[in-house]
């Protein structure tokens, strides 16, 4: 055989192995990841998921106002959660305790409003760390304050919170709560948000670090 002839074996060779690198198309796909629980909070008894993803409460000292707190499962699966909600103060304005005097609660399983409960000795401030400290007697100077209802616990607001809230797939779950203000409080427009947080102590620190 030439060399000519050797060439154009040796071509068709590399081209036969090229060949097998590709024998079917290329293909890509496109995901959108949408966070599993979507969160809404509402002004007043409204259960329903309207995306709103903070109010803004403008008060005063001695008022009391109410706002609702929706979770919507877009998950095929049953979803654990630490629901918290997160106050902020108004603008060159902090929280240093003693603000809140009377906090209610009531569910889509107890309601209507006749049935809310009191919550307050239930209502713990997240610190950093995750631990929980009853909100009535928390003391400091903090733009936002994470709060956590602390139901399950015998001892509530002591300690680290052991357990997480379960919303089954594709359901709507929501809580009212109805917060009268101490006389004292610093008049002025509260942010309010609601969330589902993996894991208290991290969402803390990252909600106190902003």
């Amino acid at each position: 055989m030439t060399i000519a002839g050797l060439a154009i074996l040796a071509t068709a060779g590399v081209a036969s192995a090229a060949l097998v690198n590709f024998l079917s198309n290329a293909t890509t796909t496109t995901a959108t990841v949408a966070s599993p629980i979507e969160m809404s909070v509402n002004l007043g008894a409204d259960g329903t998921t309207l995306g709103n993803k903070l109010i803004s409460v403008n008060t005063t000292g001695g008022s009391d106002f109410t706002f609702t707190t929706v979770a919507k499962n877009n998950a095929n699966n049953t979803i654990n959660g630490y629901p918290v909600i997160v106050a902020e103060a108004p603008a060159d304005k902090l929280f240093t305790g003693g603000e809140i005097s009377k906090v209610e609660f009531g569910d889509a399983a107890h309601w209507p409003e006749k049935y809310m409960i009191e919550i307050t000795n239930k209502l713990c401030v997240v610190y950093s760390d995750g631990k929980l400290h009853p909100l009535s007697a928390w003391t400091g100077s903090n733009k936002r304050l994470v709060l956590f209802f602390d139901y399950a616990s015998s001892t509530p607001c002591n300690g680290t919170a052991g357990y997480t809230t379960p919303i089954a797939a594709g359901a709507t779950s929501w809580d009212v709560l109805k917060v009268t203000t101490n006389s004292a409080l610093t008049p002025g427009t509260y942010n309010i948000y609601a969330q589902t947080a993996s894991n208290l102590a991290q969402y803390a620190t990252f909600q106190y670090g902003l």
